[in-house]
């Protein structure tokens, strides 16, 4: 197992996923009412296909399925604003999670996106925006967490992009 510290802070880590938790649950929030048919399909989708990715231990595609889901959300809300900075936050997300999963063992856990979803379908936005915030900020705390009981949550790292 790698001993290299991130390449960034435990503060830095936080504040990433507090932002994106807060970017994509007001997506949600705008893009709720918008959503065809067709988009909760996609939704489906990219959760089927986040799925299969962490079943059979593949980071990068899981990553790629879980950007997949929540980009239905944000193309949805239709504000320029949201995914201009979505995408200024993304690769520093990225790069959190790959260092975070390269270091550990990938074990299947229980996935949000249907709870989403169903929260969608039943029109419910608020509740979906919450449930969107609360894995964005399950997920900072969990690397917040491995930094932690690593001894490199300091100050010290690089707050280079993810």
């Amino acid at each position: 197992m790698p001993t290299e510290p991130p390449p960034y802070d435990l503060t830095l880590a936080r504040e990433a996923f507090t932002n994106a938790a807060a970017l994509h649950a007001e997506a949600t929030r705008r893009g709720a009412g918008r959503l065809v048919p067709a988009d909760l399909d996609r939704l489906r989708a990219a959760d089927a296909a986040f799925c299969a990715a962490v079943a059979e231990g593949r980071v990068g595609d899981a990553i790629a399925a879980d950007d997949a889901f929540h980009q239905v959300l944000l193309d949805a809300a239709g504000d320029p604003d949201l995914l201009v900075s979505n995408e200024l936050l993304r690769p520093r997300l990225r790069r959190m999670d790959l260092w975070l999963f390269s270091r550990k063992t990938f074990a299947p856990g229980p996935s949000s996106h249907p709870e989403i979803i169903a929260a969608l379908e039943a029109g419910d936005a608020e509740r979906a925006a919450v449930l969107v915030q609360r894995s964005f900020t399950e997920a900072g705390e969990a690397l917040a967490a491995v930094l932690a009981r690593r001894g490199t949550g300091g100050g010290g790292g690089n707050a280079g992009g993810r």
